[in-house]
């Protein structure tokens, strides 16, 4: 088996996306195109799920995430990540896109003393094109902001809404499409619209 390369520039590239990442979760349910893709990237993973993964994980971190022999190969050669079947104890639980999404509450919600120990949730979907049915206001939204129809069911929405009492305990969410990343932190609140 031939592992798919990586970033052309491994450092440079993951700087960028990392910025990129960093700016989704300043500015709350915005797209975000990423500025740079791996050249190949396994086919069961979006390009912009695959750099974010490629940027994200080391030998730190563990990832749940049902992945092909490939795949799972192609991550832990290339970040060391430890993979694991356990989605309550990852530090990053992927869902890709078509599969269901774990119940939040079910996910690493940190501890009151360390919040950081939570997990962060990495959801496929298909795109970011129609207004969704959540409007987000909180840090980084300077007015409420409407989500895009990314594809997930009323029933996430809600229980992430249900999910904001436990603030600033929680998880974080990473939403990708083909090429762009949207972001949903902890912190934002969400109305039904």
């Amino acid at each position: 088996m031939m592992l798919q390369p990586q970033f052309d520039n491994p450092v440079h590239d993951a700087q960028q996306v990392f910025r990129t990442l960093l700016a989704a979760m300043a500015e709350p349910l915005l797209p975000r195109a990423l500025p740079v893709l791996p050249p190949e990237s396994p086919a069961d993973l979006h390009p912009a799920t695959a750099a974010a993964l490629l940027t994200l994980l080391d030998g730190d971190v563990s990832l749940a995430a049902d992945l092909s022999a490939a795949t799972a190969e192609w991550l832990r050669f290339h970040t060391g990540v430890r993979l694991t079947d356990r989605p309550e104890e990852a530090d990053f639980v992927l869902v890709r896109r078509g599969s269901a999404v774990p119940p939040l509450n079910c996910l690493r919600q940190g501890e009151p003393a360390y919040p950081d120990r939570s997990a962060t949730l990495l959801v496929e979907v298909a795109g970011f094109a129609a207004r969704g049915p959540v409007e987000g206001s909180g840090p980084g939204l300077a007015c409420p902001r409407r989500s895009s129809d990314c594809g997930l069911p009323r029933e996430f929405w809600l229980a992430r809404q249900q999910a904001e009492a436990r603030f600033p305990l929680g998880v974080d969410l990473l939403l990708f499409s083909a090429g762009e990343v949207m972001a949903l932190p902890r912190s934002t609140r969400l109305t039904e619209v």
